[in-house]
């Protein structure tokens, strides 16, 4: 069955993420490549051209010129309505634990999803985007009574874009909150932690602001409507984005948000840099503070690094660290990841990362009280 799974995956065309790191190649703004302006999500036509132009590997073009691969890199090339952007992505997931002693392998299907975007008038100044596809259930369930009430199959988003003005975009629907480095690992510290994990998109307003040297953004949500009320976390969240020089720009964001249960604050500062041509530096640290309506609120700390360097055309070298704690109090230990690997683009509408992760937990005494290795492998197709 796990082969089937992987068999699937291959044959189901990827999720595109957002890859901040392509600020390594001159692209700033995700708005360029994206239809949404923080990054993730469908791309628009640009961004398949550029992606197959540009950044993926030319081992399997043959004698096709770039120029080619971009006018070739949309669904079904000349052959559906102007209006219609539509995309068929998979992402498959194998994971080792402890490799080369006892672990065993594990195959996940984390998604299949169909995606489109619907263009209203020719300028695409309204924009209507839906994505609906295959949500995992999370391993804490597996084998419980709840996992029998989860929803395998979900939509991630879906929101209605105008152009306001020259510079003005405004988002209404369903979507990823705006805060801080959007990167494609939704495992991070700085994703999963903070509450912006793969499956934490809110229904709100998006006021997006885009000058050539800074990008304002602020959104307003009322929760996942899908959740039951007392659980939907409402609130708001900003950033703001200044380019200090050509390919390198600072950043900082904050969110604030609450339920029934639990209200939750949190302010991160980043920083990416182009380093060369298809290299990358990135940086994130902030504050994560959690106030239960009963019991003691807690103030933590993470922390997000990432270096990427580009090999030849379509492979990266990366190495990343990242550390979180959950509370800055005696006896709470601080959480250390580091990983390295390769990202690559073999070919048109295919990507591939292999990373190999180390974790540990360290106490008050600095001692190594926990430590763990995990080799992962993901494929990405798409169509």
């Amino acid at each position: 069955m796990p082969f089937f799974y992987l068999i699937l995956a291959l044959l189901v065309p990827k999720l595109a993420w957002a890859y901040p790191e392509f600020i390594g190649y001159k692209y700033s703004a995700c708005l360029t490549c994206h239809y949404n302006g923080q990054g993730n999500g469908a791309l628009n036509d640009y961004g398949r051209a550029l992606w197959a132009a540009e950044i993926s590997s030319r081992k399997l073009a043959g004698s096709k010129t770039d120029e080619q691969l971009g006018e070739q890199s949309g669904f079904l090339p000349g052959r559906l309505p102007k209006w219609l952007k539509p995309g068929i992505k998979a992402r498959n997931l194998a994971y080792r634990p402890n490799p080369g002693g006892e672990g065993e392998w594990r195959f996940i299907l984390m998604q299949a999803e169909i995606n489109a975007a619907i263009l209203f008038d020719q300028d695409q100044k309204n924009i209507f985007v839906i994505s609906y596809g295959h949500a995992p259930i999370p391993n804490r369930l597996v084998g419980q009574p709840a996992a029998a009430d989860t929803k395998e199959w979900i939509s991630r988003e879906h929101y209605f874009r105008h152009q306001w003005s020259e510079k003005m975009w405004i988002y209404a629907g369903m979507m990823d909150k705006v805060y801080g480095l959007r990167i494609s690992n939704h495992t991070a510290y700085s994703r999963a932690r903070l509450g912006l994990a793969q499956n934490d998109q809110t229904h709100g307003l998006v006021l997006h602001y885009i000058d050539p040297k800074w990008e304002w953004t602020n959104h307003l949500f009322a929760g996942n409507m899908f959740q039951d009320g007392d659980v939907r976390q409402m609130g708001a969240s900003t950033m703001f984005e200044y380019e200090i020089a050509e390919a390198w720009r600072l950043g900082v964001s904050g969110l604030f948000s609450q339920n029934k249960y639990v209200s939750n604050r949190r302010f991160g500062v980043h920083s990416k840099t182009g380093l060369g041509y298809g290299s990358s530096l990135l940086f994130e640290t902030g504050i994560v503070s959690d106030k239960p309506k009963s019991g003691d609120a807690r103030m933590g700390y993470y922390v997000f690094s990432e270096a990427q360097q580009r090999v030849v055309r379509g492979y990266h070298a990366f190495v990343s660290g990242q550390m979180f704690k959950d509370d800055m109090v005696s006896g709470r230990p601080d959480l250390l990841k580091t990983s390295f690997g390769m990202l690559a683009f073999p070919g048109l509408r295919s990507e591939l990362r292999v990373e190999l992760e180390n974790t540990r937990q360290l106490n008050t005494s600095a001692n190594v009280t926990k430590e763990g290795w995990g080799l992962l492998a993901q494929i990405h197709l798409s169509l």
